[in-house]
């Protein structure tokens, strides 16, 4: 059958309009939900009441409990920071956003802290200066006390306890205080980690947390647990808290885009089967920079440094609450680090990749460690376009599988497989080891910033490629 021109186009016109009549409605209906938003509710801990609605600035509410309970999905919490701490945690159960509306929190730089001032009539007298206090229970993580804004000194048990320490003994829920001479518990303005953590999720998706501050938990100051799907932390601190300072566990993901942990036991320690990226953090001055048991995870144009034990310890693990652990292969731990500085001051290691844990690291920086890096016959690495400098020992890999190659080291020992290369022995490294074949040792010098130069004279100079970080680590982070 023969159409002319004007039925053809009148036939086309007829076929499409249902078709686009169902894509302008989808269209309209994405627009919709786009441009749709859900309420916000306002926290002030000054002025605010917890009779309000939270819906203004002048109708706040008090806590932040209440503005969460208020809450419904994909909705906003603004905090008003008022200069006072907001001594109470922040927790989501089952209470988030979509992945097109994330539930936001606007912290504005408040202070989350898990500090409870403790009444000086419940300390009773021991013996000399010595007092105890009882607790109904004691939190979990790491407990401690604070002295006039001041941590105190732990001892190991109560025999060993020394004047102005606390021994806290988590099985009896027992504090006890050895005051200085001529001194009692009242004359210390005590306060006690007694919060277990501060920004909590329980099996909550899709929120974005910004600008907020989490202190003086016992356990950490960022815990997110369970189902966890697109969870983002922007501009945050955490610092002085008991165990971790970032931790999200089981199966859970996470973006962390500019942040600072410092002086918590670890920086960031991610666990079991979870998923994790950090751009832009500086973690320094905790017992552990960053500990890495179990899960895929991303470190770049990081700075971790200062640690008292290591910088960066990575295990393979066998979480046995989660289906087929044992068969998962992200469950062994993988991390894949660039633009990384490690600084050292002088402790143990640097960074160690252990337990069947696999690592993929480039264009970075290991220094000031006494052994650089650690891999052992279970694990994997690669590393290249790396520097190792300043450390006593440089490499020691019991790793017959991994691969070195296109790294500048600074004059050190090597272990390879067991046999120890030392400086003169650089050679024979090479040909016995077979790796670092593009790799040169000589003087190194790196800047604070991470940035790596080789003088010209150095046995180092004339390598074919860029060597250690290509940018240098910036942070614009407030430390207040």
């Amino acid at each position: 059958m023969l159409l002319n021109t004007q039925n053809k186009l009148v036939l086309r016109e007829t076929m499409l309009r249902p078709v686009s009549a169902a894509i302008v409605s989808c269209l309209l209906l994405f627009c919709t939900l786009s441009e749709s938003k859900g309420e916000t509710y306002y926290v002030n801990n000054q002025t605010g009441n917890d009779t309000n609605d939270g819906l203004s600035p002048d109708s706040a509410v008090a806590t932040i409990a209440m503005a969460i309970q208020l809450s419904k999905t994909s909705d906003r919490l603004e905090l008003k920071n008022t200069g006072i701490a907001y001594r109470e945690p922040m927790l989501f159960r089952r209470l988030g956003g979509l992945p097109n509306r994330p539930f936001e929190v606007e912290g504005n730089g408040a202070v989350l802290s898990g500090l409870k001032e403790i009444d000086a009539s419940r300390w009773q007298t021991m013996k000399d200066n010595l007092y105890v206090l009882t607790l109904k229970s004691t939190p979990y993580g790491n407990p401690y006390l604070v002295a006039q804004g001041k941590r105190l000194d732990a001892a190991k048990n109560l025999e060993s306890i020394e004047p102005e320490q606390h021994f806290w003994d988590r099985k009896t829920n027992k504090v006890y205080l050895l005051c200085a001479a001529q001194k009692r518990p009242a004359d210390y303005q005590l306060e006690a980690t007694l919060t277990t953590s501060g920004f909590t999720l329980g099996s909550a998706s899709y929120i974005t947390c910004r600008n907020l501050i989490c202190e003086h938990f016992s356990n950490d100051g960022f815990n997110i647990h369970g189902d966890c799907r697109g969870i983002r932390l922007e501009n945050v601190i955490a610092r002085h808290n008991g165990d971790d300072g970032i931790s999200i566990h089981e199966t859970g993901g996470l973006m962390v885009q500019n942040a600072y942990v410092h002086n918590n036991f670890y920086g960031i320690q991610d666990v079991n089967a979870s998923r994790s990226v950090y751009n832009g953090v500086l973690a320094e001055q905790n017992q552990v920079g960053v500990s890495l048991v179990g899960g895929y995870h991303s470190l770049v144009d990081c700075q971790i440094r200062n640690s008292v034990q290591k910088e960066i310890d990575i295990a393979g693990s066998n979480p046995r609450h989660l289906i087929g652990a044992e068969q998962n292969l992200l469950c062994k731990t993988i991390l894949f680090a660039q633009n990384v500085s490690l600084f050292g001051d002088g402790n143990r290691v640097a960074l160690s990749v252990r337990n069947g844990a696999s690592l993929i690291m480039e264009q970075s920086v290991i220094n000031g460690s006494d052994l650089g890096l650690f891999v052992d016959q279970n694990s994997h690495c690669h590393l290249s376009l790396t520097t190792i400098t300043d450390c006593h020992e440089i490499l020691k890999s019991e790793s017959k599988d991994s691969f070195f190659d296109f790294n500048i080291y600074g004059t050190g020992q090597i272990s390879w497989l067991g046999t120890v290369f030392q400086p003169a022995q650089w050679t024979e490294y090479l040909q016995i080891s077979k790796r670092d074949q593009n790799s040169k040792m000589g003087m190194v010098m790196v800047a604070e910033d991470g940035i790596v130069s080789i003088p010209a004279n150095s046995t180092a100079s004339g390598m074919m490629k860029k060597v250690g970080p290509s940018a240098p680590f910036t942070f614009s982070l407030p430390q207040n």
